[in-house]
C-alpha cells in the first residue's frame, strides 16, 4: 500500500457499499467527507482511471435515460479485496495520515461493516501507542549536541501523544 495519503483507497472502499457513477461517487465525497478529502472531480476520474488500470475497478457504459451514458464503477474480485484490506488497516502513526484516513475508515466501515468498528478503533490505537513509543525510543538516540533534529522529534513526539489524547477523548465519549 502506499505510504502517504491517497484518496485511491477511499475510493475503492467507497465502491463496496454498490457500483457507482463517476459523478456520484464525486457527490458523496463532496458531501460526506468533504472536510477531510479535498479532490476535484478530474483527479477523481484519474484516481479511477488508474484504479481500473490496475484491474481493482472496472468501469462499464451504462445508457442514461437523458443525455450523455454514464460510466459505472465496479469493483472487481481483486479490487474487493484490496478494500477490505485498506478499510480493516489501522493507518501508520503519522498525524497527517490518520487525519485523513481515519475519519474516512470510520464513515467507510458504519456504510459497509459497522460491527468491525470497535475492534478497528482498539488496533488503530494500539498503532498510535506502538508509533510513540518508536519516537521516544527514536528521540533517546540523538545526540544532545544535535539541537534542530532532537526539537523536530519531540515536536513529532507532541503531535502524536496529543493525537492518542484526542483519540480517547473521542472514541470514550462515543462509548468505542
Amino acid at each position: 500500500m502506499r505510504r502517504s495519503p491517497s484518496p485511491e483507497y477511499p475510493l475503492l472502499a467507497l465502491l463496496l457499499a454498490r457500483p457507482m457513477h463517476g459523478y456520484e461517487v464525486h457527490r458523496v465525497f463532496s458531501q460526506d467527507l468533504g472536510q477531510i478529502w479535498h479532490i476535484s472531480q478530474s483527479q477523481l476520474y484519474a484516481s479511477l482511471a488508474r484504479l481500473e488500470a490496475r484491474g481493482w475497478v472496472q468501469g462499464v457504459e451504462e445508457p442514461a435515460e437523458r443525455g450523455l451514458s454514464r460510466r459505472v464503477f465496479a469493483l472487481t474480485p481483486q479490487g474487493r479485496v484490496e478494500a477490505e484490506t485498506w478499510l480493516q488497516t489501522p493507518s501508520r502513526c503519522s498525524v497527517q495520515i490518520i487525519r485523513l484516513e481515519l475519519p474516512t475508515r470510520l464513515y467507510l466501515l458504519e456504510q459497509v461493516a459497522p460491527r468491525a468498528i470497535p475492534e478497528f478503533l482498539t488496533r488503530q490505537r494500539a498503532e498510535i501507542v506502538r508509533g510513540l513509543a518508536r519516537l521516544r525510543a527514536q528521540c533517546e538516540t540523538i545526540p544532545p549536541n544535535q539541537v534542530y533534529n532532537r526539537m523536530a522529534c519531540t515536536l513529532r513526539i507532541h503531535q502524536v501523544a496529543s493525537l492518542l489524547e484526542w483519540f480517547d477523548q473521542t472514541f470514550t465519549s462515543l462509548g468505542g
